[in-house]
């Protein structure tokens, strides 16, 4: 895989591949078992309906606007992987999960700062980086249960 089949182009983010791959090292190596783990896992709200108001273009901004706060909020601290048009997860390995905390309550912060677009956001931080695809399915379903909250008080 060559550098640009790595990352996203649109965000700068490295592609679900990359997160694959590091994946798999973490659950075989065993270097990783001792290394804790934070996922963020997030989801633009309503993006489809923004790009049928809008334009392609205008959802083409507000992805790279919410890619760009994710890492601010973060302070590029994570490894950050673009997962589908608008889901977005972050890997914070070796953090203390005070560190990892703290950089969740920016995310909340951010989330509410963002005009005109909004994201919804699950968690999970485990001991152990070979945990990984259980941290990402728990942080997957805690950002849905986000999403389902942020339906109910929007539509």
């Amino acid at each position: 895989m060559t550098i640009s089949d790595k990352y996203d182009v649109q965000t700068g983010y490295l592609k679900k591949e990359a997160f694959e791959e590091f994946a798999d090292m973490a659950e075989r190596e065993e270097k990783f078992k001792s290394v804790p783990i934070g996922v963020l896992f997030t989801d633009i709200n309503d993006l489809k309906k923004y790009h049928d108001y809008h334009s392609h273009l205008m959802s083409d901004v507000q992805i790279r606007k919410v890619a760009l706060a994710i890492q601010e909020a973060t302070e590029c601290m994570g490894e950050y992987y673009r997962f589908g048009g608008d889901e977005f997860v972050v890997v914070f390995k070796g953090f203390k999960k005070e560190q990892f905390d703290r950089y969740m309550k920016c995310i909340a912060d951010v989330r509410e700062s963002l005009e005109s677009i909004s994201f919804a956001a699950g968690e999970c931080y485990t001991e152990s980086a070979a945990d990984i695809r259980f941290a990402l399915k728990t942080a997957y379903e805690n950002m849905r249960a986000d999403k389902e909250r942020y339906h109910a008080e929007h539509h």
